[in-house]
């Protein structure tokens, strides 16, 4: 109803013909009617961010799926062999879909280029809008698809990766934890004494959960029994439990949190 840019003197109901289409209200200025493009920078925009966390997952994807480090396994569905190297599995579908977000920002920036130098009301430029969008929505929708197929299919190498949180002593934080818990000794105080009991055990070759009682107390006499519960990797984890922290339990919570959340969503589309 805003016609070219003013809009018109025939006694339209703009709110009407709003609600007929499924919108909340019209909008509140006619010149802004036909000159702003924000409902697809916006679009853009939000598409660009969630590109961008994608491809953060897809470059774990990545990394997780070589051999150093060997946490997930991927069916032949999102991999393919080497060209040259018969025992590799390359996950395509995650390194395509972090290339995606190259396409979906570079979309946002060009309607924001666009835009940026134009004066009031309709100008033919506004017509880059159409392809710029589609394609970047087209890209992003494809990734989407992408990664959601990827988290379906892979199979986490449980014992692989507890292997891996235990190496280089990233059990320490907790064992400076109980010292001030337990022992009520300042944290500078507390992380000096960790530090000699990481120097003893990379003396020996062995990992925290390998030292005696009677090891940490030849560093700190004060050191008790329950001390030692702290140097497991599994406690650890456990022990993490304030708001946002990723104690399975919590994991657990927000996981069932957020399906209620999709079932909903999927529920009113």
């Amino acid at each position: 109803g805003a016609a070219a840019l003013a809009g018109t003197s025939f006694p339209i109901d703009r709110h009407a013909t709003a609600a007929a289409l499924g919108f909340d209200r019209p909008t509140a200025n006619s010149l802004d009617s036909v000159s702003d493009r924000d409902f697809a920078l916006e679009t853009l925009a939000a598409a660009a961010i969630s590109a961008m966390h994608l491809s953060r997952l897809a470059e774990e994807i990545v990394i997780w799926m070589t051999p150093q480090f060997g946490f997930i396994a991927l069916s032949d569905k999102f991999t393919t062999g080497s060209s040259i190297m018969p025992q590799k599995r390359n996950p395509d579908a995650a390194e395509l879909s972090r290339a995606k977000v190259g396409r979906v920002a570079g979309a946002f920036q060009s309607l924001l280029m666009v835009m940026k130098g134009l004066p009031l009301a309709y100008s033919k430029d506004m017509q880059e809008d159409k392809e710029v969008t589609f394609d970047a929505l087209d890209s992003f929708g494809l990734a989407v698809a992408a990664m959601s197929g990827m988290v379906e299919d892979l199979e986490p190498r449980v014992d692989v990766m507890r292997a891996a949180a235990g190496r280089g002593y990233s059990t320490a934080t907790d064992l400076a934890d109980w010292l001030v818990r337990e022992l009520k000794l300042p944290f500078r105080d507390a992380h000096h004494v960790t530090g000699r009991v990481v120097s003893l055990a990379e003396g020996r070759g062995v990992e925290l959960d390998a030292l005696s009682l009677a090891d940490l107390k030849s560093i700190e006499p004060r050191f008790r029994a329950d001390a030692l519960d702290v140097l497991s990797v599994d406690n650890s984890v456990k022990s993490r439990t304030s708001h946002g922290g990723t104690a399975p339990h919590n994991v657990r919570k927000m996981a069932r949190g957020w399906v209620r959340k999709l079932e909903k969503a999927a529920v009113r589309v």
